[in-house]
C-alpha cells in the first residue's frame, strides 16, 4: 500500500490518499479541496477511487467532495453516524464561511466507534473522538493514526465552532489515543505528523 499526502485548500488541510496496488483500489481521507489533483494522483498510480472517509464535517476537510463524487459517482462516503448534524447544516459545516457557497452533504455509510472497513489487504479501524466536532473520528491503518483535527503537534483542534467541546476533546485524546504505544505516529488534519510519545510528554493540553 502507498500513502500520499496532499496539502490543499485555503487553510492548508492535509488530504491523505491510500493506494492499494494489488486490488487497484484507492481511498481518501478528507478531500479538502482541488478534487482534480486528488483524482490525477490516483489515476497516475493505476487505481480507482472507492472510499472517501471524513474525519469530521468541517468544510476545509470536505471542500473537494462534490467534485470527487461527480467524477466517481460509485465512490462511497464514510462518516460518523452523527455526521448529519454537521454535514447537513451549513452553519455547522462552515461552508458559508470557508467555501464559495453554502453546501450540505450526506454520508453513504454511517460509522461508529470500533467499526472496521476492509481496504485491499488491510483495513481501516474507526475511533470515535468527539470534541472538535460531535462527529469527529480517527482512522487507524497500517499502524498509523489519521486523526483529523482531534490533535495536532503539541496542540489540539479548536472547539469554539458549533458542536465543539474542549473537555470532551481532551478526554477523547486521553482515552482513545494516548493508550497507543509511544512510537505510533499521528497524522493530523493540519501540519506535520507527530507521535503519541511526543504528545504525551509535550502537549500542554494533556497536562
Amino acid at each position: 500500500m502507498i500513502i500520499k499526502r496532499l496539502i490543499l485548500g485555503p487553510v492548508a488541510t492535509n488530504c491523505y490518499i491510500f493506494l492499494d496496488e494489488d486490488s487497484g483500489e484507492a481511498a481518501v481521507i478528507d478531500p479538502s479541496a482541488d478534487h482534480k489533483s486528488i483524482l490525477n494522483l490516483i489515476k497516475e498510480n493505476g487505481c480507482k477511487l472507492k472510499k472517501i472517509f471524513l474525519t469530521h464535517g468541517h468544510y476545509d476537510h470536505i471542500g473537494g467532495l462534490s467534485g470527487l463524487l461527480e467524477a466517481e459517482p460509485e465512490a462511497k462516503v464514510y462518516a460518523h453516524e452523527k455526521s448529519a448534524e454537521v454535514l447537513g447544516e451549513p452553519r455547522v459545516n462552515l461552508s458559508g464561511e470557508l467555501g464559495r457557497k453554502e453546501e450540505t452533504f450526506k454520508a453513504d455509510i454511517a460509522l461508529k466507534d470500533g467499526d472496521v472497513i476492509p481496504f485491499g489487504n488491510d483495513e481501516f479501524k474507526v475511533i470515535y473522538t468527539p470534541g472538535h466536532t460531535i462527529d469527529g473520528i480517527c482512522l487507524v491503518i497500517d499502524g498509523k493514526v489519521f486523526c483529523g483535527d482531534t490533535i495536532f503537534r503539541f496542540s489540539v483542534g479548536r472547539t469554539d465552532f458549533p458542536t465543539g467541546d474542549m473537555s470532551q476533546e481532551v478526554q477523547s485524546i486521553k482515552t482513545k489515543l494516548m493508550p497507543f504505544d509511544d512510537s505510533v505516529r499521528l497524522y493530523p488534519g493540519h501540519g506535520e505528523p507527530t507521535t503519541v510519545g511526543d504528545e504525551r510528554r509535550g502537549n500542554p493540553y494533556l497536562r
